[in-house]
């Protein structure tokens, strides 16, 4: 998504915008990410700046002819231009999404009710919708909205988001009858939108990722199998253009292993971004996390150490610790794992984004509580 926005031209909307980039793992962000609040990375805003008021709201990458049309959304909100009802709508249900998803489910409900026939925003309306039925865990109407709604949709980004939400909508649930009986119907849309070249990357990862996760719901391990060599074979196909690209493809990597897979088969990708990116930490965490879940202990501990040299911030840090204290543990070194989590708890505290700390916290505070302090025999 970087690499898009360094390379798009925004010509016609400078003196229109002001751009601002904020990196979520900042201390001096912690007071707009209070405010706005954000469920992942990347979130987009635009924001009124006379009045602070969000005019519009994008979850998740998105293509060049998306962010061109989300920016006009934006703006038209800000400057008041053919406005509607529906359209008010839409924009109370994005100043929502990120804080209140129950409260933007109702808005975009009433967006989709006021709307005129023929009216444009149709559907990101619908697929907005769904993206906060999601994120308000109504997983059963997502996945049922998602195949119904998309089915009806223009095959392009804004079908391929919808479709992305709905997956995962599936393998959040918790009922396999529902599961088996929307699956077929959202599972052919979803390859549909691997076979559209608009298809953003990190929604073919994420369509990727789901297929695996559904494979494996069904004891399917073959399929999962399947759908992962073809996932990684497409990444192993990219040849990076830029270090951004480099740490997506090596993090959809670190995914594609974590559903199902050998590690042996992306570490040595892996470690050359290592080499490539001498100060960055976050390629030191994916060699340590797959060091790790090889039981090769001693790598990973190393790995975590020489991201911890590179100057993280407090989500990093929390990270390499924690993933530090794993390979303790592995080793039978539970008192050194112990500490290490008590450092991963300490700069967790430290987490800009509310949500994000306090899962963090909450996952070592659970790992402190479980972890043995024995001596291994």
């Amino acid at each position: 998504m970087r690499d898009m926005l360094a390379h798009a031209d925004l010509g016609r909307h400078a003196g229109q915008f002001v751009w601002l980039e904020l990196n979520f793992d900042k201390a001096e962000n912690r007071q707009f990410l209070d405010t706005y609040g954000a469920v992942g990375t990347p979130t987009f805003y635009v924001i009124d700046a006379r009045t602070g008021q969000v005019a519009a709201t994008q979850q998740g990458a998105m293509s060049y002819t998306e962010l061109v049309a989300f920016l006009g959304r934006g703006a038209s909100v800000v400057l008041a231009k053919g406005r509607l009802p529906a359209d008010a709508a839409l924009t109370r249900g994005d100043a929502l999404l990120a804080q209140k998803p129950d409260e933007a489910v109702a808005a975009y409900r009433e967006a989709l009710r006021l709307a005129p026939a023929g009216w444009g925003r149709h559907d990101l309306a619908e697929a907005s919708l769904v993206s906060a039925l999601q994120s308000s865990g109504r997983f059963q109407q997502c996945a049922q909205r998602s195949a119904t709604e998309a089915s009806r949709m223009k095959r392009g980004p804004i079908f391929a988001r919808t479709v992305v939400s709905g997956m995962w909508c599936l393998v959040s649930g918790d009922s396999a009858s529902w599961i088996k009986e929307i699956a077929p119907k959202l599972q052919p849309l979803a390859e549909e939108a691997l076979a559209l070249r608009s298809t953003v990357r990190d929604h073919r990862d994420e369509i990727y990722r789901t297929f695996m996760m559904l494979a494996l719901l069904r004891d399917d391990k073959a399929t999962a199998a399947k759908w992962g060599d073809r996932w990684l074979a497409e990444l192993d196909a990219i040849k990076p253009a830029s270090d951004e690209e480099r740490l997506a493809l090596d993090i959809a990597r670190v995914e594609n292993i974590g559903v199902f897979g050998d590690t042996k088969r992306i570490l040595p990708a892996l470690l050359d971004s290592e080499r490539a990116l001498p100060d960055n930490w976050n390629a030191s965490l994916r060699v340590a996390q797959m060091e790790s879940q090889a039981k090769d202990y001693e790598a990973s501990i190393g790995a975590c150490d020489r991201g911890l040299a590179r100057t993280p911030g407090p989500l990093g840090r929390s990270w390499l610790l924690q993933t530090k204290a794993d390979a303790l543990n592995g080793k039978g070194q539970a008192a050194e794992a112990r500490r290490a989590l008590d450092e991963a708890l300490q700069a967790a505290q430290g987490i800009p984004l509310e949500r994000t700390r306090e899962n963090n916290v909450k996952r070592i505070s659970n790992a402190l509580e479980s972890i043995s302090t024995k001596k291994p025999k």
